[in-house]
């Protein structure tokens, strides 16, 4: 009888300690940035809203990588009409192109990011269809 409870407390611990490890690597991981984000890769990371300046948390795949020079902002600027009168807007230098795992393509300028985190496992979550459900 001991031995069969020893053994099922071994087990439930090695559990424990595989949940633990991949919750810890696809939550956190190696700090980076979406500046120096590169295209494929998996990226968990807050996303300060412009107008309400509310963060939300994101985990996306860089589908693209777009560095804007100051002369090609100036243009878009003169002939964009989005928030052509509002004096607080201000456009980033990179804006990066990714997908959600729920499939939506978004939009996200580097600049508006905070707490950008490169997670080990976040191939295999946003692959397997996980991520999904995590965020």
């Amino acid at each position: 009888m001991n031995d069969v409870f020893m053994m099922v407390a071994a087990g439930a611990g090695f559990v424990a300690g595989i949940l633990a490890f991949s919750a810890f690597h696809i939550y956190s991981g190696m700090k980076d940035s979406l500046t120096n984000a590169r295209v494929g890769g998996i990226y968990n990371f807050e996303y300060v809203q412009p107008v309400t300046g509310t963060p939300e948390r994101f985990m996306a795949k860089v589908l693209e990588v777009h560095r804007f020079s100051d002369d090609y902002i100036a243009r878009l600027n003169a002939k964009s009409n989005y928030r052509r009168h509002d004096s607080n807007f201000q456009r980033g230098r990179h804006l990066v192109t990714a997908q959600t795992p729920d499939g939506k393509i978004r939009n996200f300028y580097a600049e508006r990011t905070r707490n950008v985190r490169r997670p080990l496992l976040g191939g295999v979550a946003f692959k397997t269809g996980l991520a999904s459900l995590l965020f």
